[in-house]
């Protein structure tokens, strides 16, 4: 008995440092150092450093949250705005107080890796360039709102669209507390979901009653254990389902 009860107790720990490992930037695709696994798109992974391609504990770009990086213009984006969307005036791209800008200033498919605001003093021999690239502002100059390929340093996922995001999920919109559609979990406070489980986001106002859903509402950054670091797995829908009542 004492037998079985230790390779329970073994195999519980096994399962507990599973979970733990998952829910990490360290080595997932977000990892952006020399010894990551994204080395690829880190501007030739010059730094041992993970968290400096988008956060910088003094002199950040933005305090909230330390940001590191200058985020796009949010008018130059196209977004979803297809059947039943009532926030119409979204549209024509993001407002300025919308989080999903911190996601594309890496996922707007031109910007480098490498484009941070202050570089600091790094690991690995080698500097960080923190200006951004000539290339990626004349694009944005420009307007343009189509997928343009990258070179290296650059994400060209043609799935995430660049700057058309019109054949995506809806993002920048708020969610009420009362469902006009009666077949959302709207869930109470910062969240929503069957088990309140969402955040929801707004980087002006009241941050406490915010409740604009955003990349990150889907989306966990620093949790790569549902692959594109989901924050729920998507078996049987699971992610969907989360906060559409169907």
């Amino acid at each position: 008995m004492k037998k079985v009860l230790s390779l329970l107790a073994v195999a519980g720990l096994i399962a507990a440092a599973s979970s733990a490992f998952g829910a990490t930037i360290v080595g997932s695709k977000h990892d952006l150092s020399n010894t990551g696994t994204a080395t690829g798109l880190s501007g030739g992974g010059s730094s041992t450093q993970i968290c400096v391609y988008c956060h910088a504990p003094h002199n950040a770009a933005k305090s909230l949250p330390l940001w590191n990086r200058t985020n796009p213009a949010g008018s130059l984006f196209k977004l979803y705005s297809g059947v039943n969307m009532q926030n119409v005036s979204f549209s024509s791209g993001f407002t300025a107080d919308s989080t999903s800008l911190f996601c594309m200033s890496c996922h707007d498919g031109v910007t480098e890796m490498s484009a941070i605001h202050n570089a600091g003093t790094l690991g690995g021999g080698a500097a960080v360039n923190a200006t951004s690239p000539t290339a990626a502002d004349a694009y944005r100059t420009a307007g343009a709102n189509v997928f343009a390929p990258g070179a290296i340093g650059q994400i060209k996922n043609t799935a995430l669209g660049g700057y058309n995001l019109t054949k995506t999920h809806p993002i920048n919109f708020a969610v009420s507390l009362t469902d006009g559609q009666s077949d959302l979990f709207t869930g109470s406070g910062t969240k929503m979901g069957n088990n309140n489980q969402f955040p929801l986001f707004k980087l002006e106002g009241d941050r406490a009653t915010a409740r604009s859903l955003e990349c990150g509402s889907c989306h966990a950054v620093h949790d790569s254990l549902n692959s594109p670091f989901l924050r729920t797995t998507m078996d049987r829908s699971a992610l969907c389902l989360g906060c559409h009542n169907k």
